[in-house]
């Protein structure tokens, strides 16, 4: 019997010890990161401030053999919330927009001759005289797309009353283009078929792909709700780039692939450190803009016909690129067929209206490819990957609100919580010791085994984030889990009083006292569930620490305690009633 009290007491304060390791990690083998933000290393102890780069990797303590050895002041490896450590609050706006869609009832020859009705269109309906560009209205907000079967284009309207204006000019230049019956248009009359205004779900869909494009990774706890009908928030923890934030969202990440016509000549964009940034195009000797190589170029597919797996890789320069392939059958085939038929020429690579690179095709592409030579660091190809990953949006959004929250407030939360814990600890450590001695005293060894278990739990919980609520949650929960033991312990003074054997009395106590414990924990453990599952954001975090801390506290009440008393009644104090307050 001894051996097996020893055995579980072993396993016990090794899991304890591990679980400090895992949380405070005083020693790792390779360089600690802040787990708020991954982009940043600690600083080992020892390291003065002054020669400590957050931005690169510290040198090890020591090196054993090809093992390296960092040693750091005890820290915890938890991530914080955004109202402890600080970061982004961004409110965007959805505007209403246009979508007017004109069926060709005589579908167009083929690709090359959609090709050139888009590029006609396309000037027509840019051009001054048009009067459908506008300053509020300009060429980056406008998409059209024609093909074998389909005129589209879409726009900002902010109202019905301007969408109907642009019907009219649209369909003046529907006429000049394309023959005359050879089109069906939208009904000017039924402007709710072509004037969408805000609806549930694209306010959701902007919200989702928001999320995923500041949250690729699913590491930070970011907070993304509606506001109203048009707006969305976002609050993010821990952003320490403002502008790079602002260029993610501010991004429709309408991707397109254009063929360049022969006419024009490319090659690179060169910035002064010769690095490439971009290409220049030029016919006949005179550089053109963007918006004029677009008009002449032909569409080959756009961005949501790639799959939602981009990733960073290099080319055969070991310049950084992104690689994607195409989400179905169709696609691969009509760009495997246009990148065969027009090998040695340019492809354009457009995002929001702008080129960012124009390799040469090589080969024929049918699905699979990188997107290469247009990026000047490795994060711009990573944030091209996680935007189109994250998918374009359906309309353009503004940034009508962006502060930045300071974690001053944070971190004086931080300071008073975390003196508020440790005076409640030892309050409850000293009174647990004075009133109910041995028990008490193995009560508080019990308690210090749950802190860690606790902590450990936390951390293993990748997707948790401790928030100044879950902080309170902690510190409620270290008062919890030694009700368990006041149960435990006033039963077992009652069942000393009866006469009973030692070993019996323990016993009696823990057995007839785990229908109370159980009961309440399992009351707990409801709360904490209904907290998880309705609320949000910090309402989650204090979920979590309290159905972690009642879960571990059970265990460590009514095992540890137990286990604790078992090993101290075969010594001498274990066998002395004065110890028992008896």
């Amino acid at each position: 019997m001894r051996t097996t009290f020893s055995l579980w007491l072993t396993t016990i304060i090794l899991l304890t010890v591990l679980a400090f390791l895992a949380v405070f990690q005083p020693i790792t083998f390779s360089p600690r990161k802040d787990p708020s933000d991954t982009s940043k290393y600690l600083r080992p102890a020892g390291v003065k401030v002054k020669n400590w780069d957050p931005s690169r990797p510290p040198d090890p303590y020591t090196s054993v053999g090809q093992m390296n050895i960092y040693a750091y002041m005890p820290q915890h490896d938890l991530r914080l919330g955004l109202d402890l450590r600080g970061g982004m609050h961004v409110v965007l706006q959805i505007p209403n927009r246009a979508l007017f869609q004109y069926t060709l009832t005589t579908p167009l020859a083929g690709a090359l001759e959609a090709e050139e009705k888009q590029q006609q269109f396309q000037q027509d309906l840019t051009a001054p005289g048009a009067g459908l560009v506008t300053p509020e209205q300009d060429a980056s907000k406008l998409s059209i797309v024609v093909n074998e079967n389909q005129v589209e284009v879409s726009t900002m309207a902010k109202s019905a009353i301007v969408a109907r204006s642009q019907l009219d000019k649209i369909n003046a230049v529907m006429a000049k283009d394309f023959a005359k019956g050879s089109y069906k248009s939208p009904d000017p009359e039924n402007v709710a078929s072509y004037y969408l205004s805000v609806d549930p779900k694209l306010q959701d869909n902007v919200r989702s792909i928001m999320e995923r494009r500041v949250n690729p990774d699913g590491t930070k706890e970011v907070q993304a709700y509606n506001k109203g009908i048009d707006q969305v928030v976002l609050e993010i923890p821990g952003e320490k780039d403002p502008a790079h934030v602002e260029k993610l969202i501010g991004i429709t990440a309408k991707l397109e692939f254009r063929l360049i016509p022969k006419s024009m000549d490319v090659s690179p964009n060169r910035d002064a450190n010769g690095a490439t940034n971009g290409v220049i195009v030029t016919s006949r000797g005179h550089t053109l803009a963007d918006q004029d190589v677009i008009n002449a170029s032909y569409l080959v597919v756009q961005g949501n016909a790639l799959k939602p797996d981009s990733g960073v890789t290099y080319d055969q320069s070991h310049q950084p690129a992104v690689s994607f392939s195409m989400a179905n059958q169709k696609d691969r085939t009509k760009f495997g067929a246009i990148t065969s038929e027009h090998t040695n020429e340019y492809l354009a690579i457009v995002l929001d209206n702008k080129i960012i690179t124009a390799p040469v095709i090589k080969d024929a592409i049918y699905g699979d490819g990188i997107i290469s030579g247009g990026f000047p660091t490795l994060t711009s190809a990573q944030d091209l990957a996680t935007l189109l990953n994250a998918g374009a949006l359906p309309v353009p959004v503004s940034i009508i609100e962006n502060r930045t929250v300071s974690a001053t407030l944070g971190a004086a939360s931080v300071k008073m919580s975390i003196i508020a814990g440790l005076v409640g600890l030892l309050a409850v450590l000293i009174f647990m010791a004075t009133y109910y001695r041995l028990p008490g005293l193995m009560a508080d060894i019990a308690l210090l085994i749950y802190i860690c278990l606790s902590l450990g739990v936390m951390w293993a919980y990748r997707d948790f984030t401790l928030t100044l609520p879950g902080i309170a949650g902690v510190i409620i929960a270290i008062g919890m889990a030694v009700d368990a033991n006041v149960i435990i312990f006033e039963r077992l003074k009652e069942e000393l009083r009866a006469q009973k054997p030692l070993e019996t009395a323990i016993d009696v106590a823990f057995s007839r006292a785990w229908t109370a414990i159980l009961d309440s924990n399992v009351a707990s453990l409801i709360t904490g569930s209904v907290l998880y599952a309705l609320g949000t954001g910090a309402v989650r975090g204090f979920a979590v620490t309290l159905i972690i801390g009642v879960s571990v506290s059970m265990f460590t009440a009514v095992t540890v305690t137990r286990l604790l008393m078992k090993i101290m009644i075969h010594t001498k104090a274990g066998h002395n009633m004065a110890n028992y307050g008896i």
